[in-house]
């Protein structure tokens, strides 16, 4: 069964509205950098456009749209290159103003604080904390993105969260 492109266009615009900000920490959480989370983003929902514009059904929007995120993300650090400083001046980079810098480092220290946190846990553990608090996701939506059972993905949420509790409690920060 296909969908009329009207139909399709109100879906799209819907899960636009409830999930880019979503989609956009997914990615954030995952490449730790602001402009190269909202490409990603983008990325993301154009794929999903792409997808919905050939009359495809989405059956479960969200999980459609975590996979094709976590996909685009996948596929950005297989690519990833190095460039110079040169090279980024020449494709418009420019410096940042002090004041911007500043909130932007702060906002890093608290990020790099919580990824050191969450860096000593398994991937599967990780995953599944950052997908479960972070995302908000249900553990039935996590298991249809992960291809995994819900009680696996349960089981995985409590030890991971035990874990950051422990690591919390050690270094007195709860």
């Amino acid at each position: 069964m296909r969908e009329t492109p009207d139909k399709s266009e109100q879906l799209f615009l819907k899960l636009y509205d409830t999930y880019q900000h979503a989609i956009f920490r997914h990615c954030y959480f995952r490449v730790y950098n602001h402009e190269l989370a909202k490409d990603l983003t983008q990325d993301t929902f154009m794929n999903v456009w792409d997808y919905m514009s050939k009359g495809n059904m989405v059956k479960n929007p969200k999980a459609l749209l975590y996979k094709i995120a976590t996909n685009s993300i996948i596929d950005h650090t297989r690519k990833k290159k190095e460039q110079s400083l040169d090279r980024m001046e020449k494709d418009g980079f420019q410096p940042v103003a002090p004041h911007v810098l500043e909130k932007t480092i702060d906002s890093d220290i608290a990020m790099a604080k919580l990824m050191d946190i969450l860096n000593t846990l398994d991937d599967i553990y990780r995953e599944a904390f950052l997908l479960r608090y972070v995302e908000g996701l249900k553990p039935k939506e996590i298991a249809i993105l992960t291809e995994e059972s819900v009680n696996v993905i349960s089981v995985r949420i409590s030890r991971a969260k035990r874990q950051v509790t422990r690591i919390l409690n050690t270094k007195n920060i709860v």
